[in-house]
């Protein structure tokens, strides 16, 4: 696990001002790769004018040049930078070549690999029932998403939620799992475990070759059968013949 600086660390002014304790969510969309875009939400009624748009876009163009000149090579790049006027929110978009250059304790792979780094959390999970499930008990061979719910030395994440390409299998204790792919985390480390998805049968053509299958027995059933067919009566061209019943006079 690398100890990078953390990502998106807002510099100038948005690290001199406590505004932004408490009014960042994220959304986290995981793919197969490791590499993810992720949508920092920041509720800018908090600010009170105190921070413009154009501040706050500055100051994540310098996080993501830091990172990158920490990384040695393009890991992030600044997708987008949009005010909601009506929600009075402010969403920058910043896509991630790779989760594990993502912050200081960020992760994604397999749960063995997190084991050989000593990751916490494991023995803090549920599985899918909200049933606490022991550490051991969690397979190597499935990959997980661990992000640390600070998200600096300045600023904490009021909510992050996270889509991962497959089925969550186990996530941290308390959290909500809203899909079979997505969880939300409140006020605790984000870290899910779930089986990739991708490859082998897909499942989903059985129900509609089930459905196929019916209506064509459907429409045999009801198809009218064929009458039978009716030989003509034989007839031949010999002229009627009559016998002749009345005695000779």
């Amino acid at each position: 696990m690398k100890t990078v600086k953390t990502l998106f660390v807002v510099l100038t002014v948005l690290l001199i001002t406590a505004l932004l304790s408490g009014c960042i969510s994220m959304e986290l969309k995981v793919n197969k790769d490791g590499s993810c875009e992720a949508a920092y939400i920041i509720d800018a009624s908090q600010f009170d004018g105190f921070l413009t748009v154009d501040q706050i876009e500055e100051s994540f163009k310098q996080s993501v040049e830091e990172t990158n000149t920490k990384a040695g090579k393009t890991v992030a790049v600044l997708k987008s930078v949009k005010e909601n006027k009506k929600d009075d929110t402010i969403t920058v978009t910043v896509s991630i070549s790779d989760i594990n250059e993502m912050e200081e304790g960020a992760f994604f792979g397999t749960v063995k690999e997190y084991r050989r780094e000593s990751g916490v959390g494991l023995d803090a999970l549920m599985d899918k029932r909200e049933k606490a499930m022991a550490a051991e008990y969690i397979p190597d061979d499935l990959h997980m998403v661990f992000l640390p719910m600070s998200g600096g030395e300045d600023f904490s994440f009021i909510e992050v939620t996270i889509t991962v390409p497959g089925t969550i299998e186990y996530l941290t204790h308390g959290a909500d799992l809203e899909k079979g792919n997505v969880a939300r985390f409140k006020g605790k480390n984000a870290l899910v475990v779930f089986k990739i998805g991708g490859g082998g049968f897909p499942v989903w053509i059985i129900p509609i070759a089930a459905i196929i299958l019916i209506i064509l027995l459907m429409i045999i059933m009801r198809k009218p059968s064929a009458a039978p067919v009716v030989s003509p009566p034989v007839t031949t061209n010999a002229p009627d013949t009559f016998i002749n019943t009345t005695p000779d006079s």
